[in-house]
């Protein structure tokens, strides 16, 4: 921001070398593309990101705050057409703060750039943003306690596609319905479903893939499906 503005008092005085009472405003904005508001939405995503992250490190909202060595908030582009929701935070993502780094986040970054994506490229979160002790599933109290930072994530994310990854994250944004026991991805995936007219793609969790990988094909068919209603 400092480079810019000695930029901008450079350009001034020097129209006042040349002897300008009026500044010639379109000169200026072909240089510097005033008319264009695109980085002021940036801005405003990148603070309300930041407002919302600061609010996730700070939570005490239940148990798990006492538990967790850092609390999970999500990364990626704050203009991603894709959006991926895991389920918790396990033991490397707890210690490192950053969601999907241990080997599931390996296998999710594999998929990702298969589908033609850098990391970068899409946002990644999970429902719950701290680690359940003994890598337990999240409670339901816990997951609707944490509904509320994932919700604002999509709105200030807005993306295309949404893809669930495993049975607490397609639980939560299916409504958090019914129970947690009842939700079987193997059933549930195939079928397309909306959060706030966004279509959401369950598909396996990375790790449970990692357990049983003859159904890693069924998540590439559901990745698919992602691709098509990105077009």
């Amino acid at each position: 921001m400092g480079r810019e503005i000695n930029n901008i008092l450079d350009i001034l005085n020097f129209y006042k070398a040349l002897g300008f009472r009026e500044l010639p405003v379109n000169f200026l904005k072909s240089f510097y593309s005033l008319a264009d508001t695109s980085n002021c939405s940036d801005d405003n995503s990148f603070e309300m990101v930041e407002k919302l992250n600061e609010e996730i490190r700070k939570c005490k909202k239940c148990p798990l705050s006492k538990t967790r060595k850092n609390p999970v908030c999500g990364e990626g582009n704050l203009k991603a057409k894709l959006l991926f929701v895991g389920e918790a935070p396990g033991v490397d993502e707890d210690l490192q703060g950053r969601p999907f780094v241990g080997e599931a986040g390996k296998l999710l970054s594999s998929l990702i750039q298969k589908m033609g994506f850098k990391r970068q490229d899409v946002y990644i979160t999970n429902t719950v943003k701290c680690h359940p002790p003994g890598n337990r599933d999240p409670l339901e109290d816990e997951i609707s306690v944490c509904f509320d930072y994932l919700k604002k994530e999509i709105e200030i994310i807005s993306p295309l596609v949404i893809i669930s990854l495993g049975k607490i994250a397609t639980y939560a944004l299916m409504g958090m319905k019914g129970k947690i026991k009842d939700i079987q991805i193997s059933k549930i995936r195939g079928n397309v479903f909306y959060y706030n007219s966004i279509p959401v793609i369950p598909t396996f969790h990375p790790a449970y893939l990692l357990r049983n990988r003859k159904d890693k094909w069924l998540t590439w068919e559901d990745a698919q499906e992602a691709l098509r209603r990105l077009k």
